[in-house]
């Protein structure tokens, strides 16, 4: 493992920021994996009658964008590193969950295609739900806020009240038979 000279690992050499920034960062075991999974899954299809890109068109171009992503995330880190701005944790995870999307997408391919097309949706929402909700958290939590206690609770608290039956006025009236 390498040295990190910079200004957080000098005060705590144990710090989470310490093992993001060593020598086994997500570029290294990204680097790794994608084209290892490439060698599997081109080796389980070699010999098919159809190609893996006929059989499995979906996932294949979900491989090549979350690609595309991940390097051009992966450029915004490098670049946001270099002039040490504050982007730069929100462009190491967007490259993180991409480079993992970028995985899943090839994984996928083993399984079932109705199978797989779940993992892929599952994996895309989720990729997306984490990346809106660490950029826009704030605004996303007070919208959450805003939708239960206007709307939610006033809403839920009537129709309690409703079966509560402490209330005679609030009691649902059957006819008189």
């Amino acid at each position: 493992m390498q040295s990190c000279n910079c200004n957080c690992c000098l005060q705590n050499p144990s710090s989470e920021q310490h093992l993001i920034s060593s020598s086994t960062s997500y570029p290294n075991i990204f680097g790794f994996l994608i084209p290892a999974l490439i060698g599997i899954v081109s080796a389980n299809v070699q010999g098919a009658a159809e190609p893996l890109f006929a059989t499995h068109k979906m996932h294949i171009w979900s491989f090549l964008l979350a690609t595309a992503a991940y390097c051009g995330a992966l450029a915004a880190d490098v670049k946001s590193r270099h002039r040490r701005a504050s982007s730069s944790q929100f462009w190491r995870l967007v490259a993180v969950i991409l480079g993992s999307l970028s995985s899943v997408s090839l994984v996928s391919t083993f399984a079932e295609r109705s199978v797989g097309n779940i993992i892929l949706f599952t994996a895309w929402t989720c990729a997306g739900t984490i990346i809106v909700i660490y950029k826009y958290g704030k605004s996303f939590l007070g919208a959450l806020r805003w939708l239960c206690y206007d709307i939610l609770k006033p809403f839920f608290s009537t129709v309690f009240n409703l079966f509560q039956g402490d209330n005679m006025d609030t009691q649902l009236q059957l006819p008189p038979v």
